[in-house]
């Protein structure tokens, strides 16, 4: 995820057109997030350079459900969306 130095928090948005552009580039129309995309100006710039998003929803076995249905409510209808993607290699945590 795109973390600045010095920062805790993914900030998509700073990072989407150049990422975007360097990923179509190189042949990827699908990427697969951690923590869930809502920014939709983000998934718009994904879906114009032709990449679909597998979007992170559930990343923390100890986190509530419930957390799920914000993130899905908010772009499920974006056409960029894929699918989505629960928990990220949990036999590890």
């Amino acid at each position: 995820n795109p973390v600045g130095k010095g920062h805790h928090h993914a900030d998509f948005s700073a990072f989407a057109e150049r990422d975007a552009r360097l990923l179509a580039q190189a042949g990827v129309n699908a990427v697969r997030t951690y923590s869930a995309i809502t920014d939709r100006a983000v998934l718009d710039t994904l879906w114009a350079h032709g990449i679909w998003v597998v979007n992170g929803v559930y990343q923390y076995g100890g986190d509530s459900p419930s957390v799920v249905i914000d993130k899905v409510n908010a772009v499920k209808d974006h056409p960029s969306i894929l699918m989505w993607s629960i928990g990220n290699e949990w036999n590890y945590n």
